[in-house]
């Protein structure tokens, strides 16, 4: 299975950029060997996707609104001249093409995406943070790069 490593690593990234939590960020994993799946999620206890985006960008978004942004090209909160807000769109791309799916829980929103499809809901009751969880198919053997990554010798 190949993959662009970066994109993963942008959930991390993301969590200890954007969450401001001062309650810690949290990760688990398991693989299943006989569905051939790696199941992961990153949950910090921080302000939420929605909170972040209002104090940065002064948006007034609904939860489920405010992850969708989060998750569109180029659309980003970082500050100065390190550029941001390729990953998610990137990670949501890469598990459409690898068959697995990504879901996401912000304060009261609910994200999830698989084959191209997006699903919103508002939730009952808010989550005080951020969960971002994956489902790679580790069955996949296709290897992805983006473009950028090329090299004039991987084209001739």
């Amino acid at each position: 299975m190949g993959y662009n490593h970066e994109s993963v690593f942008e959930i991390f990234s993301n969590a200890v950029i954007h969450s401001q939590t001062k309650r810690g960020i949290f990760s688990c994993g398991q693989f299943f060997p006989a569905r051939k799946n790696l199941d992961f999620s990153v949950a910090d206890l921080g302000i939420g996707i929605r909170q972040n985006i209002l104090d940065n960008k002064r948006l007034n978004l609904t939860p489920e609104e405010a992850i969708r942004w989060a998750t569109e090209g180029r659309n980003t909160t970082k500050q100065g001249p390190i550029p941001g807000g390729l990953g998610l769109k990137l990670l949501g791309e890469f598990i459409d093409l690898n068959g697995g799916c990504i879901q996401i829980v912000s304060d009261a929103g609910y994200w999830h995406r698989r084959a191209g499809h997006i699903t919103t809901a508002p939730l009952s009751h808010p989550f005080p943070g951020t969960i971002v969880s994956l489902e790679i198919n580790t069955a996949d053997t296709q290897s992805y790069v983006l473009t950028s990554e090329l090299s004039e010798e991987d084209i001739f």
